[in-house]
């Protein structure tokens, strides 16, 4: 059946892309009409190039519903296709209970797709909510086979373990971004209030003031002055760092000194973890290392998983490809090397998964011990040698007196 490409907007004005299997174009239209939305380009054939990230329209997310919100979709349709619910009225059930109309319009557009005829998989990825490619996969296994519902709660165990991790590595950063942000919250009233407040009684005086006081007076007034640029350069470069820049962070953040380890391992058990699941559900290797590659696709492991699927499909080994990329730890290739020629990936998999959770666990504890009192004395060093300039420069005014 031919694949059609689409862009439409939908009911609340948002732009959605994606593809459509139908017949023809005049039913791909018709279909998508259908589900609500107002079509603006459709022609067959896969879709077009991505933009550059200069072009795209700026976006806060990835349109991907959170961890915590598939781990309970993929909870609740477990549950109901334990008791054989046809998929049809397990979507609609699913779309009153949905607390975002975004979420509840999405469902109900896969309920109609369902009820003309198309498999529940295909249905979901063409018009569901958008879910980790892991999820769409297990769907499209599982159609297959009657051990969905297990698989399904395998997912969402899955999923809930990502959102703990990625809780972990937020908590180890959150305690030293507190810090920057009064330390620069200090420095900015300093500028704009203090220095302002005691320049005049050495300028009045003719008397020349302090460096540090002449510094932050300096700074105050480039903020006054040029504010209107420096905020939204500000903006704009974390923007053009958020779209543009992923591939390359995640290069340069795995090599920071005490947080590089512990992001790379957070980065390698989300994918030792999916990559088991969908081994477990049936999928060939390839498909699973492929759909490694569509979750993440400028991750900091994806060029040595696409060299993994191109040896697989030209008749090679997986290993040899991972050995020679070198981006996975030295372990973890000869663990999966074992994995591969023994044919038991996912028993190994899954005792790589228990090895890194608990290394992490361990870097992560002593990670914020260590923090805590560097970041302290760092911070309150600063903020000390601050506090000493300016009380400097506040004593220095009995001088203008004599």
């Amino acid at each position: 059946m031919p694949s059609f490409s689409y862009k439409a907007y939908g009911a609340r004005g948002t732009v959605e892309t994606g593809q459509l299997d139908s017949p023809s174009e005049a039913a791909a239209y018709q279909t998508l009409k259908a589900l609500g939305l107002t079509v603006v380009e459709l022609h067959e054939g896969a879709a077009v190039a991505p933009l550059p990230w200069w072009k795209r329209d700026i976006s806060l997310g990835n349109g991907r519903l959170p961890l915590a919100d598939q781990a309970a979709l993929a909870e609740q349709m477990a549950t109901m296709l334990r008791v054989r619910l046809p998929a049809l009225e397990m979507l609609r059930i699913l779309a009153q209970g949905a607390g975002k109309t975004e979420t509840r319009e999405k469902l109900e557009r896969t309920a109609r797709l369902v009820a003309e005829g198309m498999p529940l998989a295909q249905a979901f990825a063409q018009a569901g909510p958008k879910v980790a490619p892991v999820f769409l996969s297990l769907l499209r296994a599982g159609a297959l086979s009657d051990a969905l519902p297990e698989q399904l709660t395998d997912l969402a165990r899955l999923l809930r373990l990502q959102e703990q991790l990625r809780g972990q590595v937020a908590t180890a950063l959150l305690y030293p971004a507190i810090l920057v942000a009064a330390a620069v919250a200090v420095m900015l009233i300093v500028a704009l209030t203090l220095a302002p407040a005691l320049a005049p009684l050495f300028q009045g005086e003719g008397r020349e003031m302090p460096g540090s006081l002449a510094f932050f007076l300096g700074l105050g007034n480039l903020i006054r002055g040029w504010w209107w640029l420096i905020v939204p350069g500000v903006l704009a470069s974390g923007v053009a760092a958020s779209l543009g820049l992923r591939a390359g962070w995640g290069r340069v953040a795995f090599r920071l000194p005490l947080f590089g380890p512990l992001m790379r391992d957070a980065a390698l058990l989300a994918l030792v973890r999916s990559l088991a699941l969908m081994l477990k559900a049936g999928r060939p290797l390839a498909e699973a290392l492929r759909g490694m590659v569509d979750a993440d696709p400028v991750g900091p492991f994806a060029p040595d998983l696409r060299a993994a699927v191109a040896a697989l499909e030209g008749g090679g080994r997986a290993h040899v490809a991972l050995a020679e990329g070198g981006r996975l730890p030295p372990l973890v290739r000869e663990l999966f090397r074992v994995g591969e020629e023994a044919n038991a990936l996912v028993p190994v998999l899954e005792a790589l998964a228990q090895s890194v959770q608990g290394q992490m666990d361990q870097s992560t504890q002593r990670l914020l011990r260590l923090l805590t009192p560097i970041l302290t004395l760092i911070i309150g060093g600063a903020v000390g040698a601050l506090v000493y300039s300016i009380m400097g420069a506040v004593l220095s005014i009995n001088d203008l007196a004599f």
